[in-house]
């Protein structure tokens, strides 16, 4: 399924999104910036939850 349908992204997704490195992402989530969620054995984060991060930056 192609990234622009998922509702829900991996980390590597959410870093081929944004052009923002896996380290700034995940500290994001450490801090509780970005909301994520473990699903599995690996990170999900909304693609809205993301938009809202991002818009957020500037």
């Amino acid at each position: 399924m192609p990234i622009a349908d998922k509702l829900l992204l991996t980390i590597a997704e959410a870093q081929a999104l944004t052009g923002l490195s896996r380290e700034f992402l995940r500290d994001a989530i450490n801090k509780g910036e970005l909301k994520a969620k473990v699903i599995g054995k690996g990170w999900r984060v909304k693609r809205s939850d993301l938009q809202e991060y991002v818009d957020k930056l500037f």
